[in-house]
């Protein structure tokens, strides 16, 4: 073998190292941490003997590693036996380090989600609305000062949601001005000065897919 093929060989061997060396660093980046999903469901646990008088559960951990919410990075999962319209999350605020519940956001949610679904079954067919994701702030509870004993609904509060549709086809013509209207809807009635709002198209295209439509309002 010439001195040639054997740096080729080593070249090979080394970049396929190095990649398996990246994907196993991803993968440990993308993991949860045991010991702190261990030490997430102990603290919710007292945090909810705490706060809380309904009987509960705490279902499974929440980690964000992907940056979708900035109050935290882990978060216990919790269920009211007696309330099985929404979960909610515990967790440690990453600014304040202090504990607190996602309950007041995910009322809003449960609130915003009522009047939502309707308008995107009529306008769009349910049979293509394939996702609906959407979030308040997790801590607006704390920043509004209420909790699962004085929530309010979402139209006395000036928060902003965000919002992700997507359709199980590809993009018609009418899309966006249907979009215009639902959001016009949701203004009106939940009193909703303002969000952001992402329709997706989940079309077959291999090139050329449609593009997503964003609307700030």
């Amino acid at each position: 073998m010439t001195n040639k093929k054997k740096a080729l060989i080593a070249g090979i061997i080394v970049a396929v190292l190095l990649g398996a060396i990246i994907l196993y660093l991803s993968y440990l980046g993308l993991s949860p941490d045991s010991d702190r999903v261990d030490e997430v469901e102990k603290q919710a646990n007292q945090y909810m003997e705490e706060h809380f008088q309904q009987d509960y559960e705490i279902i499974d951990t929440l980690y964000d590693n992907v940056d979708v919410y900035d109050t935290f990075s882990y978060a216990a999962i919790v269920e009211l036996e007696n309330d099985d319209r929404f979960k909610f999350l515990v967790f440690e605020h990453n600014e304040t380090n202090e504990l607190t519940d996602s309950y007041v956001a995910e009322h809003f949610e449960y609130e915003l989600e009522s009047v939502l679904q309707p308008l995107l079954n009529e306008a769009y067919g349910e049979d293509n609305v394939q996702e609906l994701w959407l979030t308040y702030p997790k801590d607006a509870g704390q920043q509004l000062n209420l909790d699962h004993t004085n929530v309010t609904s979402v139209t006395e509060h000036d928060l902003k949601p965000v919002i992700r549709i997507t359709l199980d086809r590809g993009q018609e013509d009418d899309d966006e001005e249907k979009l215009d209207q639902i959001i016009s809807e949701i203004q009106d009635e939940l009193n909703i000065s303002g969000g952001h709002v992402t329709l997706s198209f989940n079309d077959s295209a291999i090139m050329f897919k449609d593009k997503d439509i964003k609307k700030e309002f």
